[in-house]
């Protein structure tokens, strides 16, 4: 039977919030991961933005953005009440503005703080105080509910912890310490001691034409 192909790189968080919605969604697809550094030009072909990830529809429609490949995966799932728990009607506007700003406003200042080397005059310090402004924030909704919005996830968090690790990730790197409130350390936390996480981080082999296929999640 055929299945959805998604083109992944492992560490990319716009990549793993998909992954993970798959997960949660129980949505079996095939998996290429690529070395961003090295695309094939199979992707290439395929992909407007040229960038992970891309999903691959079984009628050959090609859907590029992360967040409408976790709306596809909403709107497929056979899960019951599956859309409603995650994307509840009336948080639909919370849920993209605060998705907006982790993909613009966040997303900017993690870049320039992590890889402030790439970007020219970037001032390492000045980005991270920002991106600390905006996770304190998001630690004070943390600190009135287990999630976002409540007791219960919403795409909002399934979209923003990835970049919240990543953060981590750069902090740690530098040596950096009492980055994180109890709040959001605990709700990062709640993804990353998943039983699903490792799942969800499986290392693939690179993917080449002709090569046998892999799928997702691992079995």
């Amino acid at each position: 039977m055929k299945n959805e192909i998604l083109y992944s790189f492992r560490r990319c968080p716009y990549a793993i919030r998909v992954r993970w919605a798959l997960l949660i969604c129980e949505i079996n697809v095939e998996i290429r991961e690529i070395d961003l550094k090295n695309k094939p030009l199979d992707f290439l072909n395929k992909s407007k933005t040229k960038t992970v990830p891309i999903l691959i529809k079984k009628n050959s429609e090609v859907i590029e953005e992360s967040l409408e490949i976790i709306l596809w995966a909403l709107a497929e799932s056979r899960k019951e009440n599956i859309k409603f728990i995650y994307f509840p009607d009336n948080k639909k506007e919370d849920i993209f503005e605060i998705i907006n700003e982790n993909d613009n406003e966040f997303k900017y200042h993690l870049d320039r703080f992590k890889y402030a080397t790439r970007y020219e005059d970037s001032n390492e310090e000045f980005h991270f105080t920002k991106a600390i402004k905006i996770i304190k924030r998001w630690n004070g909704l943390l600190a009135k509910n287990k999630y976002f919005f409540g007791n219960n996830p919403t795409i909002a968090d399934w979209s923003i912890w990835p970049f919240v690790r990543q953060f981590k990730i750069a902090c740690e790197s530098q040596k950096r310490t009492n980055y994180f409130e109890p709040s959001i350390k605990t709700w990062l936390d709640s993804f990353e001691n998943n039983k699903k996480f490792k799942s969800l981080m499986y290392k693939y082999e690179l993917w080449v034409p002709n090569s046998r296929k892999n799928y997702f999640p691992f079995n």
